[in-house]
């Protein structure tokens, strides 16, 4: 109740002294226009660099992003596709035991977005899951969405990407037509 009351009254503060300055400043206006007309303009250009300054700091955020986390994605990504149909699904292979428990206590949790260990975890989750029921169509279901969250953490908009295509990167055609028969 109190924290309520709190917010309350920091609403209403606040609101008041936003008004108290617009109605300052119009006063201000109408007294010396010719004073206040400079002033707006640096006020405005000053805004503009600051805005422009936090873009470029956003920019150069994303870009030390991707730049530590390409390689990381790219060892997963060398490290599932070397193991795809390599060991048996029931023997634990150390080598990759070694490498996803590495990729989970310190790249994930350094480096990926919130979104990235999620779908990471969706994907564990998934995959143990249909090997157990044997369905590969969920398996590689749960491969796109980990993908998906990849590209997404390294920046790029998938939005007008169709479900399948980054499949269709890793499944060959001959793969396809030997499944169909």
């Amino acid at each position: 109740m109190v924290s309520r009351l709190q917010a309350f009254i920091g609403t209403v503060v606040f609101v008041a002294a936003i008004g108290l300055a617009a109605w300052a400043f119009i006063k201000a206006v109408q007294a010396e226009p010719a004073l206040f007309g400079p002033i707006g303009v640096a006020v405005i250009g000053v805004g503009g660099v600051v805005w422009q300054q936090r873009q470029v700091e956003k920019a150069r955020l994303k870009e030390a992003h991707r730049a530590r986390m390409s390689p990381v994605y790219d060892e997963l990504l060398k490290m599932i596709w070397n193991k795809v149909g390599g060991t048996p699904a029931d023997e634990i292979d150390p080598e990759v035991e070694a490498f996803f428990r590495d990729f989970k206590a310190r790249q994930l949790t350094l480096g990926a977005s919130s979104d990235m260990v999620q779908a990471f975890n969706a994907w564990t989750d998934a995959t143990k899951a249909a090997a157990q029921a044997g369905d590969n169509e969920a398996a590689l279901a749960a491969w796109e969405f980990l993908l998906r969250a990849i590209r997404s953490d390294l920046g790029h908009k998938d939005s007008d990407l169709p479900l399948g295509e980054l499949l269709r990167l890793f499944i060959l055609e001959e793969d396809e037509q030997s499944a169909n028969a």
